[in-house]
C-alpha cells in the first residue's frame, strides 16, 4: 500500500528550529581553556566526593575517573558538541541520574520537544504498543493525533527504537533506563544532555481509523522557565535536602505548559496546586480518594504537608490512592513529612551517610550542618570504612507536628520514573506499612542520594572547587540513602522499590483515564 508523507502545517508555540538554536551555539564556542577547567572540576567531585563511586565501579564495571584523565588528554581535537558528549557520557555511564553534567548557556533552561508525548501500552497478548498521548493542537494533521500509533521512527521499528534510545539513558536499571527512551524520544533537556542529531523525525503510524501513513515532525526548542527573558534552571542551586532528577523535573515543566488543561495551567502560580492534585474517583461503584503527587520540587516541608493533611482528610472512608508516577524528586523533608501525615503512627524516615574521603571530611567540618557526620568520616582513617555513619536529613514528626494523620486503607502507585525523594517517600511508605504499592514497572527509578550542585559546594569547599564557565554546572550524589526497619542498610541506589503488585498499562489506561490502574489499585484496598 502506498503511504501518504504529511507534514505539520505549522510551528510549535513559543519555540525556536533546533538548527536556529544550534547557529547561536556554534557563533560562540567554549574556549579550550575552560573545557579543561570543566573536566578538571569534575575529576575533583567524583575521585573526593562522589558517594556512590564504590558502588558504580562495581556494578556497571566502569571508571569514571580514568575516562576524565583520558579525556583531559585528548581535548584539543574535539569540537565543542564532541567535547560536551564525551564529558556527559562518562557521567550517563554512572548509571546515576542524581550525578550529571550540567552544559553551559545557551543550553541552560532549554529542552528539545517534537510537541508531543509517546505512551506504551500492552495488549492482553503481551504485544506492546506506542501511542500518541498528548500533542500539541499546532501539530495535528493528517490524522496524526492523539491516538495514533506509532510503528517506526526513522525507518527503525518502533520498540527497537527505544531500546536504543533506552540504552543512551542514564537510569539504573533496564525499567528506568526503558521509561527514559520512552520520554525522551520526544522530549529532551538540553542541559543534560547534548542535542539530537537529526533536525526532524520521519514517522510511520497509522491514524485512529486505521490508515498507515508518514509525517516528518521538527525538533523545536523551547525556555522551561524564563525570568528577566532569561532561561533559568527548574531546580533551585542552593538548595541543601534535595534528591531529583533534575533533567525529568524540566522535562515535567515543559510537558505541563504544552499539554496541561489550561486551568491547570493557570494554578501553575500556586506552588502546590502545580504538584499536587485530589479527586475523587469511582470505580466499581464505590467513591475513592485519588492524589497525584507530581514532583516533591517545592520550597519547604510544612506547607507540602499541610496541604497533603489537607487533601487526605477528604478522602472517603474506603481508601486513598497515592499516584506517584512520573515524580522526579525533590525537597526530601517534603516528601518524608508528607510521608508521617499519611500514618497514623511515627513513620522512621531513611537514613544518609557520605564517603569517606579527605573533601568529605574538609565539607563535614566546614558545614555545622554536618557535624554529626564528622566523628564517623574521621575515624575511618583508622577503621578503613568506605562510608560514614548513617543519619536520618529531618525529624518528619517534628515538622508535622499538630497536624492531623490519616488513619484509613491506602495504596501507592509507582513506575520506573519515580525516583530519588518518590524512591525514598515509595520506601517509607512500604517499609513502615503503610500499605501496598503498586507499580507499572517492577521497580522504582532507583535514586538513593540527597544532591548537592558544584556552586553550593565551593561555598563550603572554596580551596578545591572554583568557579565554572558560562553557567556550565554539575550535580553530584553527596549522600547515599539507606532504608528503615525491615529493610535497614539497604539501599537505594541502583535497587529501588520493589511494587508489591505488578499492574501493565492497557489500552484503556493510556487512552483513557487510567481505568484499569485504578480498578487495580481499589482491588488492592478492598
Amino acid at each position: 500500500m502506498r503511504r501518504t508523507l504529511a507534514e505539520p502545517d505549522r510551528t510549535l508555540p513559543d519555540s525556536v528550529g533546533l538548527e536556529e538554536f544550534m547557529r547561536r551555539v556554534e557563533a560562540d564556542p567554549l574556549p579550550l581553556a575552560d573545557r579543561y577547567r570543566l573536566v578538571a572540576a569534575a575529576r575533583v567531585l567524583l575521585e573526593e566526593l562522589y558517594v556512590h563511586l564504590p558502588l558504580k565501579r562495581a556494578m556497571h564495571a566502569t571508571d569514571p575517573v580514568q575516562r576524565l584523565r583520558l579525556l583531559e588528554r585528548r581535548l584539543a581535537p574535539l569540537s565543542e558538541l564532541q567535547f560536551h558528549a564525551e564529558l556527559t557520557d562518562v557521567f550517563r555511564g554512572l548509571r546515576d541520574l542524581h550525578t550529571v553534567y550540567q552544559l553551559p548557556d545557551p543550553y541552560r533552561g532549554h529542552v528539545a520537544t517534537l510537541g508531543f508525548l509517546v505512551e506504551r501500552y500492552a495488549a492482553p497478548d503481551g504485544t506492546p504498543h506506542h501511542i500518541v498521548s498528548k500533542i500539541d493542537p499546532s501539530l495535528v494533521h493528517a490524522g496524526f493525533d492523539a491516538g495514533a500509533e506509532l510503528e517506526a521512527w526513522n525507518g527503525v521499528p518502533i520498540e527497537r527504537a527505544v531500546e536504543r534510545n533506552a540504552a543512551a539513558q542514564a537510569g539504573s536499571h533496564l525499567d528506568a533506563r526503558l521509561a527514559r527512551g520512552l520520554e525522551s524520544l520526544t522530549l529532551r533537556p538540553l542541559r543534560t544532555g547534548p542535542p539530537p542529531d537529526e533536525h526532524r523525525v520521519l514517522l510511520t503510524y497509522r491514524t485512529v481509523g486505521g490508515r498507515r501513513r508518514e509525517t516528518r515532525v521538527p525538533w523545536r526548542v523551547r525556555a522551561v522557565e524564563q525570568r528577566a527573558g532569561r532561561a533559568q534552571d527548574p531546580v533551585p542551586t542552593l538548595a541543601t535536602a534535595l534528591g531529583i532528577d533534575v533533567g525529568s523535573e524540566a522535562s515535567r515543566q515543559v510537558k505541563r505548559a504544552l499539554f496541561a488543561p489550561p486551568q491547570a495551567r493557570r494554578s501553575a502560580a500556586r506552588a502546590l496546586r502545580s504538584v499536587v492534585r485530589y479527586r475523587t474517583v469511582r470505580v466499581r461503584g464505590r467513591s475513592y480518594g485519588y492524589v497525584r503527587v507530581y514532583s516533591f520540587n517545592v520550597a519547604g516541608a510544612r506547607p507540602f504537608a499541610e496541604e497533603v493533611a489537607r487533601i487526605a482528610a477528604r478522602a472517603p472512608e474506603s481508601g486513598l490512592i497515592v499516584d506517584i508516577r512520573g515524580n522526579p524528586g525533590g525537597h526530601v523533608p517534603a516528601a518524608e513529612s508528607a510521608l508521617q501525615v499519611l500514618s497514623p503512627r511515627p513513620v522512621a524516615p531513611v537514613s544518609f551517610s557520605l564517603s569517606t574521603t579527605r573533601a568529605a571530611l574538609a565539607l563535614a567540618r566546614s558545614n555545622p550542618g554536618f557535624r554529626v557526620w564528622t566523628p564517623s568520616i574521621r575515624a575511618a582513617v583508622e577503621t578503613g570504612e568506605v562510608y560514614s555513619q548513617a543519619f536520618p536529613l529531618t525529624d518528619p514528626e517534628a515538622v508535622t507536628a499538630g497536624l492531623p494523620r490519616h488513619s484509613g486503607p491506602k495504596v501507592l502507585i509507582t513506575d520506573a520514573l519515580s525516583y530519588s525523594a518518590a524512591d525514598i517517600f515509595a520506601a517509607g511508605f512500604q517499609d513502615n506499612g503503610l500499605g501496598p504499592v503498586l507499580g507499572t514497572a517492577r521497580r522504582t527509578g532507583a535514586g538513593g542520594a540527597n544532591v548537592w550542585t558544584h556552586e553550593l559546594l565551593r561555598v563550603w569547599l572554596p580551596e578545591i572547587l572554583g568557579e565554572l564557565p558560562r553557567g556550565a554546572g554539575f550535580r553530584v550524589a553527596l549522600r547515599r540513602a539507606t532504608r528503615a526497619l525491615g529493610n535497614v542498610d539497604v539501599p537505594l541506589e541502583d535497587l529501588g522499590v520493589e511494587a508489591d503488585e505488578l499492574h501493565r498499562l492497557t489500552e484503556r489506561d493510556v487512552t483513557g483515564h487510567n481505568q484499569d490502574l485504578l480498578a487495580a489499585a481499589a482491588a488492592l484496598l478492598g
